[in-house]
């Protein structure tokens, strides 16, 4: 059966969460990340909390096109690779971060985009440096935006999901 269903539903998830947040906004606030806060559950909420429409549509817009690239390679190293991701963006924008809350799937745009191009670095497959081709192609302007600082942005979950998503690609692809 096609997983083509996944990257739809993940946006879907954004919306649907951020809608209820509209219901619910005390809740939604609080499931932005505190760095270096008690509350280390946020580690697992923060990515799916946006500051608004356009915060969401370019988080959602980035995750479609990056999120089926991968999954139209396999999909079980989709899953694998998203917690990955959110482990490494997590623990690490909780650790380093200066900001005093973050929030946004930008840290899984980072983390798909660098373990598309890691991948296709590492494993030396047409499939993934044809896919790399396509995502530099679309995306080469995060490189621009990595390490900016911008009032209310958070280089360090950009940075940290890009680890993730190199470090996923090492352990799948490399022969170590």
């Amino acid at each position: 059966m096609p997983n083509y269903w996944i990257p739809p539903g993940l946006v879907a998830a954004l919306c649907l969460i951020h809608l209820l947040g509209q219901v619910f906004p005390r809740t939604y606030r609080r499931m932005a990340l505190q760095p270096r806060h008690r509350d280390i559950w946020q580690i697992a909420t923060f990515h799916w909390v946006h500051g608004s429409l356009a915060h969401l549509f370019f988080n959602c817009l980035a995750l479609l096109i990056l999120s089926t690239l991968i999954v139209l390679q396999d999909a079980a190293q989709f899953w694998w690779l998203s917690l990955v991701v959110l482990m490494v963006a997590g623990w690490g924008t909780w650790l380093f971060s200066s900001a005093e809350r973050v929030a946004g799937a930008s840290a899984l745009v980072f983390g798909y985009w660098g373990f598309i191009v890691a991948a296709a670095a590492i494993s030396g497959k047409p499939q993934w440096t044809a896919t790399a081709a396509i995502s530099l192609l679309f995306y080469s302007g995060l490189w621009a935006t990595l390490g900016k600082v911008v009032k209310g942005t958070s280089w360090s979950a950009h940075f940290w999901g890009l680890c993730g998503g190199i470090l996923a690609a090492l352990f799948l692809f490399s022969r170590i």
